[in-house]
C-alpha cells in the first residue's frame, strides 16, 4: 500500500494534521496523490500566530491580533500553550479570565475555518504535541480540539511527526522503490520551537519508526530568546534615559514585536537595529549577532545538555547517530547549528521545512489512521496493512503513591519507567484492608522522583463497587496502560471472583469549560459573567422587612456583584479592591488544594500514629479553608460595594443591582 492510498475517497474529508504551536500554528492535508500540503490561512500566510486579541466587536486570532497587541496589551494573549493543562490556571484577557484550553480552541477554530473553503468541511484531525508533554497536557489538548468542534482522531508527538515527514521525503512509503524497505537509520530530531524544546532519538527501519528515547523542556523556546533581547534593549534605554520602557504595557508590547523582527534579521545578518520608544523618547539600539549569541548562550547550552544526556542514557555516542534533523523555527538561529556541528561532528539536516514538517507528518499519520480504519471495511488488498508503523515511548514515568514499609513515608512506586516503548502495561496488586471493603483509592502520578510532591499528580485511581462480602486481604489486580499516544487508562480485576471492570481516574483539575460560543460571548462582554463562585446556589426571592435581614440580603447581593466584577477590567479607583479580591480568591484556591491533599493523605493510611498526625493536619487545613473563605467573601463584598458606589456597570448582575438600590432606599426610609 502506498501513500496515495491514504488520501480520501471521493466525498470524504481528506486526512488533516494540525501543528498547534506555542507561537505559530498551521494545518496540512493529503491531496489526491497522498502528498502533504500546507493550507494557507485567509490572509495567504502559511503560519498563523497562536495569538488572541479581544476588541469591542470580535475575538481576533492570528497576525492581526499580534498587530493589535501594542494598542491594548491587556486584551492580548499568546504563549498559552505553555500553560495548557495547568490546574486552576486562567489567563486574564480583556474582560475575563480564560483557561488556556479555550484560547487554544480559538486558534484551532481559526485554522479550521480558514482551511474549509479550500478542502471542504473539516471534522476529524490529528493534532501534534511536544514529546515531553505529560498526560495532563495531552488530555487538555484533546479537550481544546473538542471545544473547537473537532474530532481528534489521535495526537502524535511533534518529533515523530517530523520523522514521518522526513521518511516521506526519502520515499520510504513508495513501494515502487525497493531500496526504501531496506532503509535503516538512527536519527535525532532536535525540535526547538517558539515555546517548547524536544529531543528524540528514533530508529527508522524501512517504514517502521521506533522512538528510543525522548527528553525536553516545555518552557524553553524562541520566546525565551526574545526575552533576553527585550531585556538588553530595555536596559540600554534605561541606562541612557533613566526610564524603563518595560514599565509601560503598550511600549513593552511594541518592544516585543520589534525585537522578534530583529531576531529574525540576525539569523541572516551580522547586526540589526531595534527602535525603542518610551516616555516621548525614541532610541535606536544596535545589536550584533555576537552580542545576541552571548545573551542566549546558557539557553543554547541547556539544549546541548539535554541532547547529550539523551544519547548517553541509551548507551550510545554521537557516532551512533546517523543524522540530526532540525525542526522548529528557532533552529534558524545560527548559534544552534554551530553548537550541533561542534557537539555531533555532523552537518545538521535542514532538508525539511522547520515550520511545516510537523504538520505534514501529522497529515500523513491522519492518512495512515484513515487507511487503517478503511481496511476493516474494505476488501481492497492494497488496504490490507498500514504503510507505516510508529512506536513511541513515554516521556514521563508512571507510578502510584504508597507508604514505604520502612520509613512509613509516602513514596512514588514507578510502574512504567520513562522511555518505555508504547503501548505499555503494568499490573500492581493491592489487598483489601478490611472485610467487605467496597472501594480502593490509589493516587496516580507521573515523574521520576520517589517524592510524590515532586511529581505530576494525575489524580486518584478509584476502584468502586467491589463485590460485597470480600474477606480482608482479598487480592485486587489494578492494570495501568499507557496508550501509544501517551494517554493513560486503568482497569481492575479480582481473580478470586472473576470480577473485572474499567476504573475511573478522579482528577483534581477537572472543570467544565462550557462551549466556545459561551466563552466568546464572555470575552466580548455579551454574556453575564459568573456572579458567584461555583457551587453557590442563586439567591432566593426576598420579601423580609426586618432591618437585620435586609442588611444581610444587601451584603449577599453586593458580594455577587463583586464576584462578577473581579473578572472585568475596572476603572483605576476600583483597581485596589479588585486586586484584593483576586488575591483572596487565589489564596482560597491554594488552601482548598491543601485541604484536598490533606484529605487524600488521611484516606491513604489506616489507624496508627501517622493517622493521628494526619487527622491534626486535616483539622488545621479545614480551619484555614474556612478562614480563607471568609476573607474571600469579604473582599468580594468590598469590591461589589465599591462598584455600586462608583456607578460602575457590571454585566450580568442587573437584577442584583436593581434590588440593591431598592434595599438601600428602604433602609434609608
Amino acid at each position: 500500500m502506498s501513500v496515495s492510498d491514504w488520501s480520501a475517497r471521493p466525498g470524504e474529508q481528506p486526512p488533516v494534521g494540525i501543528d498547534l504551536g506555542t507561537t505559530y500554528s498551521l494545518i496540512a492535508y493529503l491531496d489526491a496523490t497522498g502528498r502533504p500540503t500546507t493550507i494557507p490561512n485567509a490572509t495567504g500566510d502559511v503560519l498563523t500566530p497562536s495569538a488572541i486579541f479581544v476588541d469591542e466587536d470580535d475575538v481576533i486570532v492570528g497576525r492581526e491580533a499580534v498587530k493589535s497587541a501594542a494598542m491594548a496589551p491587556e486584551s492580548y494573549a499568546e504563549c498559552f500553550k505553555r500553560d495548557v493543562g495547568s490546574a486552576y490556571f486562567h489567563r486574564q484577557v480583556g474582560r475575563c479570565k480564560v483557561p488556556p484550553e479555550v484560547l487554544s480552541a480559538l486558534v484551532l477554530e481559526r485554522l479550521k475555518k480558514d482551511a474549509e473553503p479550500r478542502i471542504g468541511p473539516i471534522h476529524r484531525v490529528v493534532i501534534t504535541v511536544p514529546a515531553f508533554f505529560d498526560e495532563t497536557r495531552r488530555r487538555a489538548t484533546q479537550e481544546a480540539g473538542r471545544l473547537a468542534g473537532l474530532e481528534v482522531l489521535d495526537i502524535i508527538n511533534e518529533p515523530t511527526a517530523a520523522a514521518v515527514a522526513y521518511g516521506y521525503a526519502r520515499g520510504l512509503f513508495d513501494p515502487s522503490r525497493a531500496a526504501a524497505s531496506k532503509w535503516r537509520e538512527r536519527i535525532m530530531v532536535y525540535d526547538l520551537g517558539g515555546g517548547t524544546f524536544d529531543v528524540t532519538i528514533l530508529e527508522i527501519d524501512g517504514t517502521r519508526f521506533r522512538a528510543m528515547a525522548t527528553d525536553g523542556d516545555v518552557r524553553l523556546g524562541g520566546k525565551d530568546f526574545d526575552e533576553r533581547l527585550v531585556n538588553y534593549v530595555a536596559e540600554q534605554f534605561l541606562a541612557a534615559h533613566g526610564v524603563d520602557p518595560r514599565s509601560d504595557p503598550q511600549d513593552a508590547a511594541q518592544l516585543w514585536v520589534d525585537v522578534q523582527e530583529a531576531k529574525h534579521s540576525l539569523a541572516a545578518r551580522s547586526r540589526a537595529t531595534v527602535v525603542c520608544f518610551h516616555a516621548g523618547i525614541r532610541m535606536r539600539v544596535e545589536v550584533t549577532r555576537a552580542q545576541f549569541e552571548d545573551m542566549i548562550r546558557d539557553l543554547v547550552e541547556r539544549t546541548e545538555t539535554t541532547a547529550s544526556l539523551t544519547v548517553r542514557q541509551l548507551g550510545l555516542d554521537w557516532s551512533d547517530i546517523g543524522r540530526v534533523l532540525l525542526v522548529g523555527g528557532s533552529t534558524r538561529i545560527p548559534a544552534i547549528g554551530q553548537m550541533l556541528r561542534r557537539l555531533t561532528g555532523k552537518e545538521p539536516d535542514c532538508s525539511q521545512s522547520p515550520d511545516e514538517a510537523v504538520a505534514h507528518g501529522a497529515a500523513l499519520y491522519a492518512g495512515m489512521l484513515s487507511a487503517r480504519a478503511a481496511s476493516g471495511a474494505s476488501e481492497d488488498p492494497r488496504r490490507a496493512r498500514p504503510a507505516c508503523e510508529l512506536v513511541n515511548v513515554n516521556s514521563h514515568s508512571l507510578g502510584v503513591v504508597g507508604i514505604h514499609p520502612r520509613t512509613r513515608l509516602k513514596t512514588n512506586t514507578i510502574l512504567i519507567p520513562r522511555n518505555t516503548p508504547l503501548p505499555a502495561r503494568a499490573v500492581r496488586a493491592f489487598t483489601t484492608a478490611r472485610p467487605d471493603q467496597r472501594s480502593v483509592v490509589v493516587p496516580v502520578v507521573e515523574g521520576e522522583s520517589e517524592r510524590p510532591e515532586d511529581c505530576i499528580a494525575l489524580g486518584e485511581c478509584v476502584v468502586r463497587d467491589l463485590p460485597s462480602g470480600l474477606p480482608q486481604g482479598t487480592r485486587i489486580e489494578v492494570e495501568y496502560r499507557y496508550a501509544a499516544n501517551g494517554r493513560i487508562s486503568v482497569s481492575a480485576r479480582i481473580p478470586s471472583v472473576r470480577y473485572s471492570e474499567q476504573v475511573e481516574i478522579r482528577r483534581d483539575e477537572a472543570r467544565n469549560l462550557d462551549d466556545l460560543e459561551t466563552w466568546r460571548a464572555r470575552l466580548l462582554g455579551r454574556a453575564g459573567m459568573p456572579s458567584r463562585p461555583a457551587g453557590v446556589p442563586p439567591l432566593p426571592p426576598f420579601q423580609g422587612t426586618d432591618r437585620a435581614a435586609m442588611l444581610k440580603r444587601l451584603d449577599a447581593l453586593l458580594m455577587r456583584v463583586g464576584y462578577a466584577a473581579v473578572m472585568l477590567l475596572v476603572p483605576k479607583p476600583l483597581a485596589r479592591s479588585r486586586i484584593a479580591a483576586l488575591t483572596a480568591a487565589e489564596e482560597l484556591v491554594q488552601v482548598q488544594d491543601k485541604l484536598r491533599k490533606a484529605e487524600r493523605a488521611r484516606h491513604a493510611v489506616g489507624p496508627g500514629v501517622e493517622a493521628l498526625r494526619l487527622d491534626a493536619a486535616l483539622v488545621q487545613a479545614k480551619a484555614e479553608c474556612q478562614q480563607a473563605e471568609v476573607r474571600s467573601q469579604y473582599a468580594h463584598l468590598a469590591l461589589g460595594r465599591d462598584c455600586v458606589g462608583a456607578g460602575f456597570l457590571v454585566p450580568g448582575v442587573d437584577r442584583e443591582i436593581q434590588e440593591i438600590r431598592q434595599l438601600e432606599a428602604r433602609l434609608k426610609s
